[in-house]
């Protein structure tokens, strides 16, 4: 039987955290406390940032996902309703979220039934269809994937200097071969370059051939570097264009990744460290400048009095743009460690610090609370989903970080217990949720809800 807890003050009825507008409802779960309390309710209507933490098999994973794929479930859904519909794009490092796409049934494998006899299990729950995409980087394919799985395509011309260097692993400041391709590339995309005389004209939807043969041909480069130091930057980036990944200079377009009322699932565990890294960089980044053009053209639609024809041509090209979008990155700390400066922490505190206005929403799942955002960035978050944590450091950082006010008492039993025993306490599945926006005048503990297709982790 499942841990119920005696907490004071009590709550009364449903809960709903993380906005009030109600114009955006997912079912996330169902109180777990003593007392005349209800379900649980997120309110995504409007741009938010939720960590969710909790050491591996607490179901981190599984409840991340159970609530994002309530903005995936059609309108005729009955735990979520949605007046406005927003997408989910979650990158996954572990390769374990494809399994969105299978939908639970009574039949199959046993697994499968499992899951959903735990659907059934809860009152009024059945299992509904979600409208799932998921994404392999283009070359990393294997034979037995299964066969709706669609192929990624990095943008190249979307990569900077910075980029490049890390897939180099060498340095645009202090290292010659980093220099080399930093000063390379600044001649593609904004000085241009010469070839036997002849000069080539800048361009922003370079690819990686445009590069090459700047580094082979332009004097400023053949007669300044070494030729063994040119030949150890060409050579790798004649490596990286024989990769599918990198065979277009456009890449897959975001509006095709990224699709109202759907969740997109990009998977990243085939990668190498680096390369995964560049990956999110590219695609964070890319979501962040193409939501600046759409949220720009969304306000003068909304605040300025246009002529017909305009107005008709502003509409238009708004279509062209990716709507407003939830961002999602599981196992948080593989792709931004606590110690790393690099090019995808940048993005994405850049992201959580600017987000908001571009009409995005960011949410992280991580096993280390410590150091998943910036301290700067860390002041932005809305909610905390905090499922068993057991390492003193991690359940400090939590406690100092909960937005809402904390229970006057907690008993487990018969026995008080303070917030880092509670904390340690938690059931598979269980959560304590705080929010800056809550109907409870304190956090709450759920039971969270059950989700509607197959989920690939081992918590469920």
């Amino acid at each position: 039987m499942a841990q119920v807890y005696d907490i004071e003050p009590r709550v009364v009825g449903d809960v709903y955290f993380g906005g009030t507008s109600r114009k955006t409802v997912v079912l996330a779960g169902k109180l777990i406390e003593k007392g005349p309390g209800g379900n649980v309710y997120f309110d995504g209507s409007d741009n938010f940032v939720v960590v969710e933490v909790g050491k591996r098999g607490s179901g981190k994973s599984y409840g991340m996902a159970s609530l994002l794929e309530g903005f995936a479930l059609s309108s005729q859904s009955n735990i979520a309703k949605s007046k406005e519909e927003r997408a989910v794009l979650l990158l996954d490092p572990l390769d374990i979220h494809w399994t969105a796409i299978l939908p639970l049934s009574d039949g199959g494998p046993e697994p499968l039934r499992r899951q959903y006899g735990i659907l059934k299990s809860w009152p009024g729950l059945q299992a509904e269809q979600v409208s799932a995409t998921v994404w392999i980087p283009a070359g990393f394919g294997w034979g037995v994937d299964h066969p709706e799985f669609k192929e990624y395509f990095l943008p190249v011309s979307a990569l900077d200097a910075d980029d490049w260097a890390l897939l180099l692993k060498t340095d645009t400041i202090i290292d010659t071969r980093g220099r080399l391709i930093s000063e390379a590339y600044q001649k593609v995309t904004v000085l241009g370059w010469e070839k036997s005389g002849k000069r080539n004209q800048p361009r922003t939807d370079y690819s990686i051939q445009d590069l090459i043969e700047c580094i082979s041909n332009d004097p400023d480069i053949v007669q300044f570097y070494h030729s063994e130091t040119i030949r150890s930057v060409v050579q790798p980036l004649r490596a990286f264009g024989r990769m599918a990944l990198f065979s277009a200079r456009e890449g897959t377009p975001m509006t095709e990744l990224v699709r109202p009322g759907r969740l997109s699932i990009l998977s990243l565990g085939r990668l190498g460290e680096d390369l995964r890294t560049v990956l999110t960089t590219v695609v964070v980044r890319k979501l962040r400048q193409d939501r600046m053009v759409a949220s720009q053209i969304s306000r003068r639609l909304g605040l300025q009095q246009l002529d017909p024809g305009k107005k008709t041509e502003l509409e238009e090209e708004v279509k062209k743009h990716v709507c407003r979008t939830v961002l999602a990155i599981d196992e948080a700390q593989i792709l931004m460690p606590q110690k790393s400066n690099s090019q995808a922490r940048r993005a994405l505190d850049s992201y959580v610090l600017e987000g908001r206005n571009y009409g995005l929403s960011l949410w992280l799942a991580t096993q280390r609370p410590k150091g998943a955002i910036s301290d700067a960035a860390a002041s932005q978050v809305d909610t905390f989903i905090v499922h068993r944590l057991s390492i003193a450091d991690d359940i400090n950082t939590v406690c100092g970080l909960l937005q809402n006010a904390k229970p006057d008492k907690i008993k487990k039993g018969h026995v008080q217990i303070d917030m880092g025993e509670l904390i340690r306490s938690l059931d598979v599945g269980q959560a304590l949720i705080s929010s800056a926006s809550s109907d409870a005048a304190r956090l709450i503990i759920a039971k969270i809800r059950p989700r509607m297709v197959a989920h690939g982790g081992d918590a469920f």
